[in-house]
C-alpha cells in the first residue's frame, strides 16, 4: 500500500492525527512523515473507503515577478517525485489571449489562472505508478503578483467509487 507522507491510502481517517474537520469527507491532518517543503495537510476520506486523496501544501512563497523561488521549488520536488515515478508529463500553458503573457507576469498569470504550470503522473501513461494510485499532480498555485505556492494531490484508483460513497452520504442530509 503507497503511504504519501506516511499516510497510507484507504486507510481509516481516525488512524491520522486530525488537526481540523473541513467538512465533506476533508480533513486537516498532521503526517506521520511531514516534507519539510510542505506546510499543510489535506485528506479526504469517507467510513467505507477510507482515506481516498491525499493533498500537501507549501507555505506561500515571495517570489520576483518572473516566479523563479516558486519553480525552484516546484523543480526540486518533481526531481524528488521522478526518482519515485518517473518524469511525469509537464504543462506550462498560458491561455489564449491573455495579457500576463510577458516573462515577468508568470506569477500574476498563475494568480489570474490564466497560466497552468504543472506535471501530472496518470495511469496508463505512468507506468511507474504503485497499483492503489491513479495519479499524482504537482502544480503552483498562485496568490498575487508576488506570491505562489506549490501542491502535490495524490488520487486513489478508487477515487470514483468514493466520489459515489460520498455523494450518497450528501444526500442523506436531505
Amino acid at each position: 500500500m503507497t503511504a504519501p507522507f506516511g499516510i497510507e491510502l484507504h486507510s481509516p481517517v481516525d488512524q491520522l492525527e486530525i488537526v481540523r474537520d473541513l467538512g465533506q469527507g476533508k480533513y486537516s491532518v498532521t503526517p506521520p512523515k511531514p516534507h519539510p517543503s510542505f506546510e499543510m495537510y489535506v485528506v479526504q476520506a469517507t467510513p467505507g473507503m477510507g482515506v481516498f486523496w491525499i493533498k500537501a501544501i507549501s507555505a506561500t512563497v515571495e517570489n520576483d515577478a518572473y516566479g523563479t523561488q516558486t519553480r525552484s521549488l516546484q523543480e526540486k520536488v518533481h526531481g524528488q517525485l521522478s526518482k519515485r515515478y518517473g518524469p511525469g508529463v509537464f504543462t506550462d500553458r498560458l491561455t489564449y489571449g491573455s495579457i500576463w503573457n510577458e516573462p515577468r507576469d508568470w506569477t500574476q498569470g498563475l494568480t489570474a489562472n490564466e497560466r497552468f504550470h504543472f506535471v501530472i503522473w496518470e495511469r496508463p501513461k505512468s507506468p511507474e505508478l504503485p497499483d492503489d494510485i491513479q495519479s499524482i499532480y504537482l502544480g503552483a498555485t498562485g496568490y498575487g503578483s508576488d506570491q505562489a505556492g506549490v501542491c502535490i494531490e495524490y488520487s486513489s484508483v478508487r477515487m470514483k467509487d468514493a466520489e459515489e460513497e460520498l455523494e450518497e452520504l450528501l444526500s442523506d442530509l436531505l
